[in-house]
């Protein structure tokens, strides 16, 4: 009886202790970010890092993994010495980065008492947080049975190995890595592929004999020579039991195909099933078409799955590894998978993000003809040096010449465009010209008195130069034009002088078709990242905000317009010329395989 009774002594207290244990471990997390968040705000980038800050993340991360692997001993006191060990080394860890930590030279020119207050809001930050950890290691209960001198042994000696070494931080995948045995089938309607699955002639004839079409490169035996020809051989052993619009939960039989060349095994999955998922591929399509179009929060989302699929989805990570999934492969990358080509023209713009304590930004290009996003990235600077890597990392994900791109007078991107796109042609926005003249002329009218009618004058006589030019030479004689007083001003003679400078760029669109006089596309996208950003305040991890940026441009390539738009219910896809298959935008995705992440899968 007694025994029974120690036993269940020791079950709460170990539940209870996982309770404390998670809340350690959530506050480490936001630790590990606010330093990350400090080490951004002073350095350019991650090879200007201080040694000392790589040591305390690998030791936040290490020390991470441990708790995890020997939480069943959390009610011995060892367990909470050992804790305690940890906390002191990093507390003086953080104190060193703390006072060491200076900006780099030129990061980001701010006041130096601006600076200082957030710089002290941040570290109050990290000191709080460290007090909340001595806190949660104070609450955990204690086992009232002596512990052997061999395990306590044995946790000393495996704290040892894995906390106070040297080690490398280890990054677990985002995404599974495995579907490479499976190929996905144009099939829309579940009731349909149920009939379909149980007719063995007509699935050799709807399917079997098509699949050729649909085969990606991995899968097969080193020395298949033919990947094209295929026989049925049967179903999978287990069927997938899946969530489909309506609430309901069904199973789907899975049937498999052989290559006739290497004898290799593969499943066939219609396209409304996902690979890997409990829910269909066009619910999940909804809930991120919700999050990022339309700006759903993510406790609204989790609130309407009730209605969708009359099931509640017990954990928010649910949605955020669905929004990693989307994320995943660049829109570049998925755009070429699907076959669309591009013009060559594109328009490029780099947004703003004001985000608490930093200054990001998201540099995105855009095909004005076809409105698809080819390339969006996160950044913490848009100098020379960063803008090159990104479009550097653009260029390997394309088979085509960039041939012209439309963009603002940003100089640094110029370059960095320039260095990457040999020979492209650049052309600068008009409207951000006309905008510029705009505050020009009102900060000439607050000085000089002027009417707002002589305003509107001088404003319709630069803009008929800018708008009629036909060439550089044409520009600069047109501009000879403006000999009002006015423009002798020097508010207004700088823009006149700017127009004169860059005249090939501003009349370049006359010499390239494809370049545009405005950026308005590459605009308009970046409205939605602005939009979430507004609604979220701040994203808080760099490379899960990198993920949510390039699920933001893929679901915008291929989710429709709606209606009364100029294209109604077509996609950019679509306006790109890509293969729909007569399907919903997810299914599509999921029928070019945009949800395979097995390496050289093309």
């Amino acid at each position: 009886m007694k025994k029974d009774k120690a036993q269940n002594s020791g079950q709460n207290i170990y539940k209870e202790n996982e309770n404390v244990l998670l809340n350690f471990l959530r506050c480490l997390i936001i630790l590990e970010k606010t330093l990350e968040r400090i080490a951004r705000q002073n350095y350019y980038k991650r090879s200007q890092y201080p040694e000392l800050f790589i040591q305390i993340e690998q030791a936040i991360c290490i020390a991470r993994a441990w708790i995890m692997s020997h939480k069943i001993f959390s009610g011995f006191p060892i367990f909470q010495t050992l804790l305690a060990v940890f906390i002191k080394g990093i507390t003086d860890k953080v104190a060193v980065l703390i006072e060491t930590s200076r900006p780099a030279k030129g990061k980001k020119a701010k006041k130096n008492n601006f600076r200082a207050r957030q710089q002290e809001q941040l570290y109050k930050s990290v000191d709080s947080m460290i007090g909340h950890l001595i806190e949660f290691k104070d609450k955990i209960q204690i086992f009232e049975e002596p512990m052997s001198d061999e395990i306590e042994e044995a946790l000393i000696k495996s704290f040892k190995k894995d906390c106070l070494k040297e080690y490398k931080k280890r990054r677990k995948d985002l995404v599974s890595q495995r579907g490479e045995k499976t190929y996905i089938f144009p099939w829309k309607d579940p009731a349909e592929y149920l009939v379909l699955v149980a007719d063995t002639k007509q699935f050799r004839i709807e399917v079997i004999n098509k699949l050729g079409d649909h085969a990606h490169a991995t899968g097969h035996k080193p020395d298949c020579k033919c990947q094209k020809n295929y026989k049925m051989r049967g179903f999978r052993s287990i069927p997938r039991k899946t969530y489909i619009p309506g609430g309901e939960k069904q199973e789907f039989p899975i049937r498999m195909a052989e290559c006739l060349s290497c004898g290799q095994l593969f499943s066939l999955l219609p396209s409304f099933l996902p690979r890997e998922k409990n829910f269909s591929i066009d619910i999940i399509g909804q809930v991120l078409r919700d999050i990022v179009l339309f700006a759903e929060s993510i406790n609204g989302v989790l609130e309407n799955m009730k209605y969708l699929c009359g099931k509640e989805i017990k954990s928010k990570q649910t949605i955020f590894n669905w929004l990693k999934w989307m994320g995943t492969h660049h829109p570049a990358t998925l755009l070429t998978r699907a076959g669309v080509t591009s013009s060559g023209y594109f328009q490029e713009d780099e947004g703003f993000e004001k985000e608490p304590g930093l200054r990001t930004y998201s540099v995105v290009m855009v095909e004005p003809q076809t409105m698809t996003v080819w390339h969006i990235d996160y950044t913490d600077h848009v100098d020379e040096e960063t803008l090159t890597c990104s479009f550097e990392e653009f260029v390997k994900k394309i088979d085509f010449k960039v041939l012209g791109v439309a963009k603002d007078r940003w100089e640094p991107a110029t370059n960095a465009l320039k260095n990457v796109f040999h020979g492209v042609w650049i052309g600068f926005c008009h409207l951000h010209c006309l905008k510029k003249m705009s505050k020009a002329l009102s900060a000439y009218q607050k000085e000089t008195q002027c009417s707002d009618k002589e305003k509107s004058r001088l404003y319709k006589k630069f803009k008929k130069v800018l708008k009629t030019a036909a060439s550089a030479a044409s520009m600069k004689a047109k501009l000879k034009s403006l000999d009002d007083e006015a423009f002798e001003h020097p508010l207004l003679k700088s823009r006149v002088n700017e127009l004169k400078e860059n005249a090939v760029r501003y009349t370049s669109h006359k010499s390239r078709n494809g370049i545009t006089t405005t950026t308005s596309m590459a605009d308009n996208f970046l409205k939605i990242i602005k939009r979430k950003l507004r609604q979220v305040g701040s994203f808080k991890d760099k490379d899960c905000a990198k993920l949510f940026f390039k699920a933001t441009a893929n679901i915008r390539n291929f989710v429709p317009f709606l209606s009364g738009a100029k294209n109604a219910h077509k996609s950019p896809f679509m306006l790109a010329g890509g293969e729909t298959y007569d399907l919903p935008w997810m299914q599509v995705m999921n029928m070019h395989n945009a949800f395979l992440f097995t390496p050289n899968a093309f």
